[in-house]
């Protein structure tokens, strides 16, 4: 983990909107396609700093100033997230645009390993669900959230969307992008009523204390929007146990014995909500369809060289796996 101290006018800054007078120092946490997440060190006290990272797939996944929008208005609320400190987009700032935000003490993110007794597994995916629940239950125009996104034929537009982007940096033929499009056009449900999404939900978006198995703050809200909440819970319970040919990594300790299947947090959500879901396998479908179109953009500037990352090397892999899944899910012949 890298540490650096910063440039005086950051520094200065930093104290005049933290009303903390330092010393500052910088620990890089994560990079790559999400925005990039730093650990903020002040005169004893802890912020996380989250910017957009150096090679961003677009402008619009990587805004700052929606994501800090969107934590001012989460903060009052019952969905658990960080919350925000201050905002900058002062060009003649270093590293702005970024936000910084509360950093979560004693808290772990899950992915492969457990790091409570056995037991705890299904406590872990109750919580998890009930996150999302939160989040999907939020009143948001009361919020303020309103024009936060665009809910109307929110569901419409996705597939082609996706599908769009994939074509418009494609630097590999993807025969099951094609087929899955046509069967998520010709099986498309009725939406459902539109509720703020997460937009990247699963296990490893979220902050556990580290002493028991109990969810402290959902993160990296950058792809959030008003839309179809189905969305969200298709990501999660598409990613959850299984095969775990794509992305293994991914909810890890969901293939791990003990882990509840994907019936039992499908059960929990619909107790949580009130309704039955009979067309979750669409939404399975389409959240693998999409992530596959996202991450592509990586595995092509991993070709270009923008990208050097094992993880972005293990895309040509795990895209075309990921595209298996959805194929799976649909039932459709590869």
């Amino acid at each position: 983990m890298s540490t650096w101290l910063l440039d005086r006018s950051l520094a200065g800054w930093l104290t005049a909107h933290l009303d903390d007078p330092g010393p500052w120092e910088l620990r890089r946490l994560t990079g790559g396609n999400s925005n990039e997440t730093c650990l903020l060190i002040g005169g004893g006290t802890g912020y996380v700093l989250r910017r957009p990272p150096d090679h961003a797939l677009s402008a619009s996944a990587h805004s700052v100033a929606r994501e800090h929008r969107l934590l001012t208005a989460l903060a009052p609320t019952k969905v658990p997230a960080p919350k925000p400190v201050a905002l900058c987009e002062d060009g003649e700032v270093p590293l702005a645009p970024f936000l910084v935000m509360e950093h979560v003490a004693d808290s772990v993110s899950i992915t492969d390993t457990l790091p409570y007794p056995a037991a705890a597994a299904e406590t872990v995916a109750d919580e998890v669900v009930d996150a999302l629940a939160a989040v999907h239950t939020l009143d948001w125009q009361a919020a303020g959230l309103t024009g936060f996104g665009r809910p109307e034929r929110f569901l419409d537009r996705q597939v082609e969307r996706w599908y769009r982007q994939w074509e418009g940096i494609a630097r590999r033929p993807l025969p099951a992008m094609p087929k899955i499009a046509e069967w998520l056009e010709r099986n498309k449900p009725e939406p459902s009523e539109p509720a703020l999404l997460h937009g990247d939900f699963h296990l490893d978006n979220c902050l556990f204390s580290a002493h028991e198995p109990r969810l402290k703050a959902v993160i990296d809200w950058e792809m959030a929007t008003i839309g179809d909440p189905l969305l969200d819970l298709g990501l999660l319970l598409a990613l959850w146990g299984g095969r775990g040919r794509a992305m293994p990594a991914i909810q890890g300790v969901s293939r791990a014995p003990g882990a509840p299947p994907r019936e039992h947090l499908l059960q929990r959500y619909e107790h949580a909500v009130g309704c039955d879901l009979p067309q979750i396998r669409y939404y399975q479908c389409l959240a693998l369809f999409k992530l596959a179109a996202i991450v592509e953009a990586a595995w092509s500037q991993f070709l270009t060289g923008e990208l050097t990352s094992a993880y972005a090397a293990a895309l040509e892999h795990d895209v075309p796996a990921l595209l298996d899944e959805a194929l799976d899910t649909a039932g459709v012949a590869p």
